[in-house]
């Protein structure tokens, strides 16, 4: 078979629903989590009664509000639904414990291929950290049941194994390939090429003089660190992150910066030796939210939680914290 396709696990899935119930995906919007949710939705077209994508976040990532315009993705807001007025909830590309907008809701399904670090009572559950996007879970999905996915699904999910595995440049197993290589047949690659070249904006480029400014590099180490202070939205922290690696000089870049209450730190490493994922848990995990994967991690503490520590909250002292924190670890 072309996919290693497990048709019982399909089964345990549709077993979950009937066609009365009304679905909410979640997902935190990035290609991998919007792709992955738009298959399932297709998936499970005529096994439920109805179903909606919301995005427990907006994004400003323009590479993703492009995907959405030009493949015409249908997506709602957290802001704008009542969980309750669905009777199954699904979330994948992450995990409810990942996110505190999530934390009191009771989830039917999880699909995702982020290591699992908390044991999950969910009636199903598809966690498998070996694959190197949701996308490629999904993608297979279709194929076990021989849907053939749309140009425009086929696109979307295309892109989403992408972005996920950096062209196949930071991870990605042999399943991986054979999605990619299924879903090429389909893709409309005028679409995706617009995509793929919708990165910046005049806005952005004022957060990258500030990070050229405020970045510190140590060569010893191969990393670099930047705090941007007070951003927009999170996503001009993955955007830098994901570019300061690209420096021939270095291995690890972390950027963090101040979204409302928050304090997100970005991290990116070319993935030798050291583990992101685990490093992230390690320094921030018992101060808010942190994981991710060998290569790329995330952390977001509340300021709530950093009153302990930093006296006055200043930018200078934040700053000076996290550089504390990384040296501690090497960086």
């Amino acid at each position: 078979m072309f996919f290693r396709f497990k048709r019982e696990k399909l089964q345990r899935l549709f077993e979950v629903l009937n066609h009365n119930d009304r679905l909410g995906i979640f997902i935190m919007p990035d290609p991998d989590a919007i792709s992955s949710a738009w298959a399932l939705k297709r998936l499970l077209k005529n096994k439920v009664g109805g179903s909606d994508i919301i995005m427990v976040r907006k994004t400003e990532r323009l590479d993703n509000l492009a995907m959405i315009r030009l493949l015409h993705i249908p997506l709602r807001f957290l802001s704008d639904i009542a969980p309750d007025s669905y009777t199954k909830l699904a979330i994948v590309d992450s995990q409810p414990q990942h996110l505190k907008e999530l934390e009191q809701l009771k989830f039917d399904i999880i699909i995702d291929h982020h290591p699992c670090q908390t044991e999950l009572n969910v009636p199903f559950q598809d966690i498998n950290p070996d694959y190197g996007a949701t996308a490629t879970m999904l993608t297979e999905y279709l194929k076990g049941l021989q849907i053939k996915p749309s140009t425009y699904l086929a696109t979307a999910l295309f892109y989403g194994i992408k972005t996920d595995t950096h062209n196949f440049t930071l991870r990605g197993v042999e399943n991986d390939i054979r999605a990619f290589r299924y879903l090429f047949n389909y893709v409309n690659q005028t679409v995706l090429r617009k995509i793929e070249t919708s990165e910046l904006s005049l806005k952005n480029l004022s957060y990258f003089k500030k990070a050229f400014n405020s970045m510190e590099i140590n060569l010893k180490r191969h990393s670099v660190f930047s705090f941007l202070g007070k951003v927009d939205s999170a996503d001009i922290c993955v955007i830098l992150a994901d570019f300061l690696l690209r420096i021939y000089e270095i291995s690890w870049s972390i950027v963090a910066g101040l979204i409302e209450d928050m304090l997100v730190i970005i991290f990116r490493s070319s993935g030798y030796r050291r583990n992101a994922g685990q490093l992230a848990t390690k320094l921030f995990g018992e101060l808010g939210k942190a994981g991710g994967h060998k290569e790329m991690a995330r952390a977001e503490i509340p300021l709530e939680k950093l009153k302990p520590v930093l006296k006055q909250q200043t930018q200078q002292e934040i700053k000076t914290f996290l550089k504390n924190k990384l040296r501690m670890m090497g960086l």
